[in-house]
């Protein structure tokens, strides 16, 4: 997990995470007390409650007992003290192991309660907007959910408990000010290793996205990857703003288990939006096939026409779901439809109304990918060096200049 770190702030605590088994609490406990009497701990040493804490004492217990028995100076009671001590902090570990798993367990469950609330949404739409509140199931104060548009961090919607307005302005500091994914911003690690990442002094560190730090007044914040089809399309951020307190490892594991179930049912919902649009589309070609099916079979036989005779249609392919119907007097030129297929005939209507590869995408119902693709392939059939060319060559063969 990617981890950044400045001064912490004096007035927001530390985040715990407690050990929930009592017997294992009481074990740890005892061993405190005889780490002190065994002179590897200070008699001022407070308790153990704390997973990482806990953590933290046995292996320095071991390190201690270790040094103590490599010195050689121990008498033969204090020496089988310490064997005994090395024993027991293995089975220790062992329990404190058990300890952590438990507590993976639980978090799947909270994961599992926080998807439950995205039960019935059937549109990409839907889901984005209903993210964040799902997230916050988690326990976290406050999360919002941001995509990348044009290779740029923008959030796309935010929970802030009880003030839907601040939540509102913590979104439009980031849509107004988007920041690049480049090496200046911590979000860009997170494509690069798909990895979870936790801050704990966002407001003084220069890699954060400072217009969102200054509006939401973050101190520390956990954030995850959404990875849709192998690319990370999007984040999970969260805190605990009100709680005060300090983000752990833990709750950095916790949302990204939550980032990645959330983006295999992004993925399912958006499948499912791509397969109505083509059913609808399937649909209107076959209902204008069979409308001029019945005109022709209908038509009346006479000396003045011919069965031969076809009604005129428009050319050009069939306008889809998200796409602007073919301009009037404006027929595709034979040299293009000769080179190109129908589908890059649509790809470079778009790309000459100034459309982005994302803005293709959305208006085709494809892949960012798959429009990119389009697009090369239409650069490299007009023999163009760029789309500008490509799209003056279009105008051209259509004869406007």
């Amino acid at each position: 997990m990617l981890q950044y770190a400045s001064p912490a702030q004096e007035e927001w605590r530390r985040s715990a995470d407690p050990i929930r088994t009592f017997a294992l609490r009481d074990d740890l406990e005892g061993l405190r007390d005889r780490l002190v009497d065994l002179g590897i701990l200070d008699a001022g040493s407070a308790g153990f409650d704390d997973v990482d804490e806990a953590q933290e004492l046995l292996d320095q217990a071991f390190t201690g007992a270790t040094e103590a028995l490599a010195a050689g100076h121990a008498s033969a009671g204090d020496h089988a003290a310490l064997v005994d001590l090395l024993l027991e902090l293995r089975e220790l570990n062992a329990r404190l192991r058990g300890e952590r798993e438990a507590g993976r367990v639980a978090a799947l469950g909270r994961v599992r309660e926080a998807m439950g609330l995205l039960r019935g949404v059937s549109t990409v739409e839907q889901m984005m907007e209903r993210g964040p509140v799902a997230a916050a199931h988690l326990g976290f104060d406050r999360t919002f959910v941001s995509s990348i548009k044009d290779a740029c961090f923008v959030p796309y919607s935010c929970f802030v408990g009880g003030d839907t307005e601040w939540a509102k302005a913590i979104v439009r500091a980031g849509q107004e000010q988007p920041r690049k994914l480049d090496r200046r911003l911590l979000e860009t690690e997170m494509v690069r290793r798909r990895q979870p990442l936790r801050v704990l002094d966002a407001q003084n560190d220069p890699r954060v996205h400072q217009e969102i730090a200054k509006v939401s007044m973050s101190r520390s914040y956990v954030a995850a990857p959404i990875v849709v089809q192998d690319r990370v399309i999007g984040f999970v951020h969260a805190d605990f703003f009100f709680a005060k307190r300090l983000v752990r490892t833990s709750d950095a594991e916790l949302l990204w288990m939550f980032a990645e179930a959330f983006g295999s049912a992004f993925e399912r919902i958006a499948a499912g939006e791509q397969l109505r649009v083509m059913r609808r589309t399937f649909q209107r070609a076959m209902a204008e096939t069979d409308a001029t099916f019945a005109h022709i079979c209908d038509r009346e036989l006479s000396f003045e026409s011919t069965i031969a005779t076809e009604p005129a249609r428009p050319e050009g392919p069939l306008p889809i779901a998200g796409t602007p119907p073919v301009p009037a007097g404006a027929p595709v030129p034979t040299e293009l439809a000769d080179l190109l297929t129908k589908r890059e005939l649509e790809v470079l209507r778009l790309m000459a109304e100034g459309a982005t590869n994302d803005g293709i995408a959305q208006r085709l119902v494809i892949s960012h990918g798959t429009a990119k693709t389009h697009v090369k392939h239409i650069l490299r059939k007009l023999r163009a060096a760029n789309r500008a060319e490509a799209v003056s060559r279009f105008f051209q063969l259509r004869g406007e200049h």
